[in-house]
């Protein structure tokens, strides 16, 4: 007997005892081009079908999505209280933040005098931002998330189910607009070759990074982005541009425009936040229910 045939046989058999469901799956052998465009074309047929099912299929019902919710007989000092939880997530995110771009000074400083040189300052940066970006998104969906959850629980006088939850931070996020300080958050904040920070906004502008999935977001704010310009690229990677003492000066400028930008930002998103979860709790304290 062929002793591939006999392996194939082996661990199939052995697939089997761990899985027996997939004993009625249908098994395609790929040894070849042939085989292999028999496999490919199951499985964009299977992945056709699959697809059609999940968007035809109704979504779960969470708990609590369609209740009736009422609040807490006596709420306490809620707003004052999400007054200060907004104020400090906003100051210990900031001052998480600056630390991190003081480290990113001292690596672009290691860069240029014992890296690549000049040429190197443009991707040892525009990595940086990206990571920098995410770590404060990370950091602004958390805080956000227990904000939401600690002041629902105070006004309702329980901890939010799933779907209540829901109900809140997207009434919040509708509610974003309607504050001057919660215009154009979907924002890119861009590195310019003059050390400095222009800002994009709109979608486009945040889905043209390609580490933002902003369409599988489930968070009440969009992401924070920051990143470098094309003329960045352009400037320090000009043969013979490889003034270090210029190099470092523009790092340090650039980053502290970053620092600046970022800390307003941020100040700002959590201002909005305060504001919007604000009018939506008082809102259902008025009203003796949750309206959401």
């Amino acid at each position: 007997m062929d002793p591939i045939a006999v392996t194939v046989a082996a661990h199939r058999a052995a697939l089997l005892a761990a899985v027996p469901a997939l004993a009625a799956a249908r098994w395609f052998p790929v040894d070849g081009v042939d085989t292999a465009a028999d496999l490919r074309r199951a499985l964009v047929g299977w992945s056709a079908t699959e697809g059609l099912q999940r968007a035809s299929a109704e979504p779960p019902v969470l708990p609590g999505q369609h209740d009736r919710v009422a609040v807490a007989a006596d709420p306490g000092d809620w707003s004052e209280r999400l007054d200060r939880q907004a104020r400090s997530c906003a100051q210990r995110i900031r001052q998480h933040l600056a630390l991190e771009l003081a480290n990113i000074h001292l690596r672009a400083v290691q860069e240029i005098v014992f890296g690549v040189g000049c040429a190197g300052l443009p991707d040892l940066l525009d990595r940086e931002m990206a990571a920098l970006s995410l770590l404060a998104t990370a950091q602004c969906d958390r805080a956000v998330r227990g904000i939401v959850a600690d002041s629902t629980a105070q006004v309702l006088g329980t901890p939010p189910t799933e779907g209540v939850r829901r109900r809140i931070a997207t009434a919040v996020q509708y509610g974003l607009a309607d504050h001057r300080t919660g215009r154009d958050l979907d924002r890119v904040l861009l590195v310019t070759s003059t050390a400095g920070v222009a800002g994009l906004t709109g979608v486009e502008a945040i889905d043209a990074l390609a580490g933002y999935p902003t369409a599988t977001r489930d968070e009440v704010l969009p992401p924070i982005a920051v990143a470098l310009s094309g003329g960045c690229w352009q400037q320090w990677r000009t043969p013979g541009n490889d003034d270090h003492s210029a190099a470092r000066a523009w790092s340090q400028r650039a980053l502290r425009e970053v620092e600046l930008e970022l800390s307003r930002e941020i100040s700002r998103r959590f201002e909005v936040i305060r504001l919007s979860l604000g009018v939506v709790l008082s809102d259902a304290i008025d009203h003796g229910i949750l309206l959401a």
